[in-house]
């Protein structure tokens, strides 16, 4: 019996390699289903229940077309053939743009072979996908099986895409297979982390950073140091286009920014009238850079930015280092 596996796999993650896995072992508890019976038989393979199952010799993956997550159906078969080092029987196939008639089409083309549709669930919600069972309703010599999840093997692709946006390479390993050694994971850590966020960088900037600009006044009912509150930076014209501009260059760049921080502006004119009052400084306890904008124009500050952006990257990469200098500070007395 052959096992048709097809899907979206952006990207091929643990729980994918497990179901493979199983099938190939024969310890996967699937189910055999039709469209008249797929609620009832899913019901009962959530509940624990065997299934009765032919001996499965090859499992074929069908990765599908287009993008999804940043990852193109090209680098989604790099990775499961990555994983076929570790899976004899497992098979890579072109699933073309919709990998559902990719498999239908293999199968009508062999039809001296039978078939397993597999379909992975993890819950109820789940159920919905078994109805594609109905797209080898002219495939007699394929039936459709349900494969549940292991506990701890289930793995969302939403997320995976946010432990690879927080920058978090020890969240990311996690979910991909113990058997991959120290280079491929490395291989697929750094397809994840250009990807990912190059995908996300499509996206609209406001997206990306709302968080970061979301900033308002202090609510503890004490005094804001340096005179008045902090302000949104979204609130500041230009500043939230120039700031989000900046990070993605960064971003392109590969310079090591996530998790990204959180930006304050402040409006302060006393200190802006000073010659020694402050332009910018980071804190590196909360991940937070605070810009002083009163009197200076947006070239400027944003200049201000990215030197604060230097002191979190430094910090994020474990080489800030604060230094306490008297002699500065006697200096800038003795010239007060």
């Amino acid at each position: 019996m052959i096992a048709l596996y097809p899907g979206a796999f952006k990207p091929p993650h643990r729980g994918h390699f497990e179901v493979v896995k199983r099938l190939l072992k024969g310890n996967h508890g699937g189910h055999v289903y039709s469209i008249d019976n797929y609620q009832d038989v899913g019901t009962k393979a959530l509940s624990g229940k065997e299934g009765k199952v032919d001996k499965i010799n090859k499992v074929i993956v069908f990765p599908g077309g287009g993008e999804r997550n940043g990852i193109t159906k090209g680098e989604a078969m790099a990775i499961w053939q990555m994983y076929a080092k570790y899976l004899p029987g497992l098979e890579v196939m072109d699933g073309q743009k919709n990998p559902m008639f990719a498999a239908k089409d293999y199968a009508k083309a062999n039809t001296e072979d039978k078939f397993y549709a597999i379909t992975g669930v993890r819950d109820e919600s789940d159920f919905p996908d078994l109805k594609r069972i109905t797209t080898f309703k002219n495939t007699p010599h394929v039936e459709g099986l349900m494969v549940t999840s292991n506990v701890g093997d289930s793995v969302r692709a939403s997320d995976l895409r946010k432990a690879a946006l927080k920058g978090s390479l020890d969240d990311i390993i996690d979910f991909f297979p113990k058997e991959l050694n120290r280079e491929e994971l490395f291989k697929i850590m750094r397809m994840l982390k250009d990807n990912i966020i190059a995908e996300a960088m499509n996206q609209k900037m406001e997206d990306l950073f709302e968080a970061m600009f979301e900033t308002s006044d202090p609510q503890d009912g004490k005094a804001a140091p340096y005179g008045s509150g902090y302000k949104k930076v979204k609130e500041e014209l230009g500043l939230q286009d120039y700031i989000g501009s900046l990070l993605e260059y960064m971003l392109d760049k590969k310079m090591n920014i996530l998790p990204l921080p959180e930006i304050k502006i402040r409006h302060d004119e006393d200190n802006s009238k000073n010659f020694f009052g402050r332009t910018a400084y980071y804190d590196p306890n909360v991940k937070e850079i605070v810009l002083f904008v009163d009197g200076r124009h947006n070239k400027d500050i944003v200049r201000s930015f990215s030197h604060e952006m230097v002191h979190h990257i430094q910090n994020l990469e474990g080489r800030l280092k604060i230094y306490k200098l008297p002699i500065l500070t006697k200096i800038v007395t003795y010239l007060k």
